[in-house]
């Protein structure tokens, strides 16, 4: 395949590529692979688009219409399809055409989402229960995960620990509402153990239009929490000097529940020790990686955490090395790129 031939149109998730799906995903591969590509414009003419699933998709299907051999990949690195808050589902459909996101209104944000899956020329996305779940409306269908090798300059070599074992989450502040169920936890973990978050500073909320204060929220969980501000590159920098990374993820949330395993990929990156939810992706994850760090009840929480306290640096180190050599092996950049080039060659020969 001959890449250098066809004309690739990219539709950016930020202007200006700096979104975590932009430095994680496509432009990475293209940079690292000299694949040539332009940030799609709806007056040019392409052989391939790469159309990310939260982009203005009522223009791309103008541009389908009126350019019937061009070539779609869509991109849905999240679980979008699969939502049971009933508000989110109704508010984000008005909401991003009332944000100029999309430009024809949709009561139902899904549904543009769902005709895409069905008329594109093959899809991405980034676990089995979503590709199980697609592809029966499109048979050409890759799981694809983010790139995190580069960004991760840094790996954990001390692990020991203070009187008390310093937990870590670390993520996007609008998803922190999932650490609100397991306030039970909390209450319990709070005698030997503190909790760090690394986040935004700030929470939004009903699509941005209202912020609420990220310290606010966490002064609402039973232990002692400290806030550390999300900066790019740095905060794996910054994961590093914790104990023990914690995913927890609230089973009534179909959305967060069924996202991907990119998270605990980085923090085996890092070389982190993490527990994680029993969801499909992080069990299939640590599955195959042999170990069993995730939990299903708060008893199991309770008890794995302890364990991780009482263990020796030794064993950390242990737990740490096996887990980071094995996302080494199965999602390193080499890795992840045959699964770009299998997309790209694929499609072009459709």
């Amino acid at each position: 395949m001959n890449l250098d031939q066809i004309r690739i149109g990219y539709v950016p998730y930020s202007l200006n590529l700096s979104a975590p799906a932009d430095r994680r995903r496509f432009p990475y591969f293209a940079q690292r692979n000299n694949v040539v590509y332009e940030i799609a414009d709806i007056n040019t003419d392409y052989d391939i688009i790469i159309l990310p699933a939260l982009s203005n998709l009522s223009i791309w299907f103008s541009y389908k219409r009126k350019h019937p051999n061009t070539r779609f990949i869509f991109e849905m690195v999240d679980s979008l399809i699969l939502t049971s808050d009933l508000f989110r589902t109704l508010f984000k459909g008005p909401g991003r055409y009332l944000l100029g996101k999309e430009s024809r209104f949709y009561f139902d944000y899904r549904k543009p989402i769902k005709k895409w899956i069905g008329i594109a020329d093959a899809v991405l996305c980034s676990s089995e229960e979503i590709k199980k779940n697609i592809i029966n409306k499109n048979k050409n269908v890759f799981v694809s995960f983010d790139f995190m090798q580069g960004e991760i300059k840094k790996s954990k070599i001390d692990f020991s620990t203070g009187e008390k074992i310093k937990l870590v989450w670390e993520g996007q502040s609008v998803v922190l509402h999932h650490l609100l169920q397991f306030k039970g936890l909390f209450k319990r973990l709070n005698s030997f153990c503190e909790l760090h978050i690394i986040t935004d500073e700030l929470i939004p909320k009903f699509g941005k239009l209202k912020k609420v204060n990220t310290e606010k929220m966490l002064a609402k969980l039973p232990i002692e929490t400290f806030f550390h501000k999300w900066e790019i590159y740095k905060n794996y920098e910054d994961l590093i000097k914790f104990d023990c990374g914690i995913i927890p993820l609230d089973k009534n949330n179909s959305f967060g529940w069924h996202k991907p395993a990119n998270k605990l990929i980085s923090f085996w990156f890092c070389g982190l020790p993490t527990l994680t939810s029993d969801t499909p992706a992080y069990k299939r994850m640590m599955n195959r990686a042999e170990t069993d760090w995730y939990c299903n009840t708060e008893d199991e929480w309770f008890e794995k955490i302890m364990a991780v306290k009482n263990m020796s640096s030794s064993e950390r180190k242990l737990i740490s090395e096996k887990n980071r050599a094995f996302v080494q092996q199965h999602f390193s950049d080499e890795a992840l790129d045959k699964v770009w080039f299998d997309v790209l060659e694929k499609t072009v020969a459709l």
